[in-house]
């Protein structure tokens, strides 16, 4: 790694710290009242690949991130195994999950990216030892096979919020809120820069599809996975839920037929109300097909639910963190989404 870019990570841990050491000491003092411990200063972080591969400096940028949380690290020399595509064999990777999980002195799992490969693993995973040992699981993209298979089938915390080496903006420092324990409510509004992009840029721009409050717990995670999980073990159950997706680098014409593929499942039939984060790259071509608003309005408002385009979350920096499973209310009018529990 360069050593400005190493030397910007470092500035940045330090206003990181700022930021969330009055809410860690807040929410510290709650952890025994829980089902499972939230995260506190100087919890022991697990961190796994159980998808696509990293390289050092990605391990690196993971490892300044957590120090600037007030986390400690911790992984083996598996995290940065290659096996074409993905960070070494299917047992490999499974083993370093299981072993995380199995590790008494590992507070939570953190994954450093997604991928491609984790929906390989989900047949052979042990849900009997998740059960015995929960304990709080987190990242996105690829990583949504596992968060929702693991807290359905075990009960054990998840969250999709950024990986271990995302870009740590202080949005979604502020936003990481629901792992360390909520003392009350907490409100997540669209990011500044989000709406600052969304004025020059259509893919950033929120927009309410049908206006409406709900309530339920929220699942989801990215649009890809959602589709492949269809018809398996580990389909998503989304009666009475709140949906939240998402997606990347997919034409117009793709999310349609993902989103076709849904409807017509019945994956939205109960649902309480959705979600869209930002679908970075999903722009079209050429002004000769649909826009990915006009594809995504035209799919989700013949549902006649509550839903919004546009929210701070997704393949971009400003991200914001869902408890899987966790009871929230969305406004999509207002463009507000309050977190009433924070999943543990």
């Amino acid at each position: 790694m360069k050593r400005r870019s190493f030397n910007n990570l470092v500035a940045k841990g330090t206003i990181m710290t700022s930021i969330v050491q009055r809410d860690l000491m807040t929410n510290e003092l709650l952890n025994d009242k829980k089902k499972n411990a939230a995260l506190k200063r100087g919890s022991k972080i697990g961190l796994v690949t159980p998808a696509g591969k990293i390289n050092a400096d990605r391990l690196v940028k993971t490892k300044v991130n957590l120090d600037a949380l007030g986390l400690e690290s911790y992984h083996t020399d598996n995290v940065l195994l290659q096996d074409g595509y993905m960070a070494g064999s299917d047992s490999i990777r499974k083993q370093e999950l299981h072993d995380m999980y199995a590790d008494s002195s590992i507070d939570g799992i953190w994954c450093i990216r997604g991928g491609y490969g984790a929906t390989r693993l989900l047949d052979d995973l042990d849900f009997d030892l998740i059960k015995k040992n929960k304990k709080p699981l987190i990242g996105y993209s690829d990583i949504t096979a596992l968060l929702n298979t693991i807290h359905q089938k075990t009960g054990s915390p998840c969250f999709h919020g950024p990986v271990a080496s995302s870009t740590m903006t202080d949005y979604t420092i502020q936003n990481l809120a629901p792992l360390f324990g909520l003392s009350d409510d907490h409100i997540i509004q669209l990011s500044d820069e989000n709406i600052s992009r969304g004025q020059e840029e259509d893919v950033f721009k929120c927009k309410t599809i049908t206006s409406g409050i709900a309530r339920g717990e929220l699942v989801g995670g990215n649009l890809s996975l959602l589709v492949s999980l269809l018809g398996t073990d580990h389909e998503v159950k989304t009666k009475n839920k709140i949906v939240f997706i998402e997606d990347i680098g997919e034409a117009p014409y793709r999310i349609d037929r993902m989103l076709t593929q849904l409807i017509s499942t019945g994956f939205f039939d109960k649902v309480k109300g959705i979600v869209l984060g930002v679908f970075a790259g999903c722009e079209r071509k050429d002004d000769k097909t649909q826009t990915l608003h006009e594809v995504v309005v035209e799919r989700v408002k013949r549902l006649n639910i509550p839903a919004i385009y546009g929210f701070s979350f997704g393949h971009i920096d400003n991200q914001c963190t869902f408890p899987i499973g966790a009871k929230a209310e969305i406004d999509t009018g207002k463009a507000l989404i309050t977190l009433l529990e924070d999943g543990y």
